[in-house]
């Protein structure tokens, strides 16, 4: 695992490019404002003959789910499917700007001697734990994620 919220892979399939964009037509469904039905295909989003922009569909709330960008490139005998994970550029703006809140307010507090030593630790030290939480959910989605279009582009799913 890496510590960016970030992934670049490459999915090899030895099919031709239009059997790959069927197997992911039929996993990616446009997306929804709400879902009332648990029937649904794993993924919504966009899809083109050339890219998709898509994100896995869930029945809870979570911020870290990785946004998924892939490129199709056919060649003569095999398809490359090249995916992007990332974290929404909103949640990475939200998690700065509540760092810097946050600090500017402990931080001084903590200097100026108003707060006893163990508790400014613990003020110090929580958005660190947050923050390791936060990379945890990330990447356990991300490998979820992988796994999963792994199996659509193989066709195993």
């Amino acid at each position: 695992m890496r510590i960016i919220p970030y992934d670049n892979f490459t999915i090899v399939a030895p099919d031709s490019l239009p059997i790959i964009l069927e197997r992911l037509n039929a996993n990616i469904e446009p997306p929804k404002a709400f879902r009332f039905s648990t029937r649904h295909a794993l993924y919504q989003g966009s899809i083109d003959s050339e890219s998709f922009q898509i994100s896995r569909i869930i029945h809870y709330r979570n911020s870290f789910l990785p946004r998924i960008r892939g490129r199709l490139e056919a060649q003569s005998h095999q398809t490359l499917v090249h995916i992007q994970m990332s974290i929404n550029p909103f949640i990475l703006m939200f998690l700065g700007i509540w760092f810097l809140f946050w600090y500017s307010a402990v931080v001084p507090i903590s200097l100026t001697g108003a707060m006893p030593h163990q508790m400014a630790a613990l003020f110090l030290g929580m958005p660190m734990l947050m923050l390791v939480i936060f990379w945890v959910a990330f990447w356990a989605e991300a490998n979820h994620s992988r796994v999963q279009l792994t199996k659509i582009v193989q066709g195993q799913i």
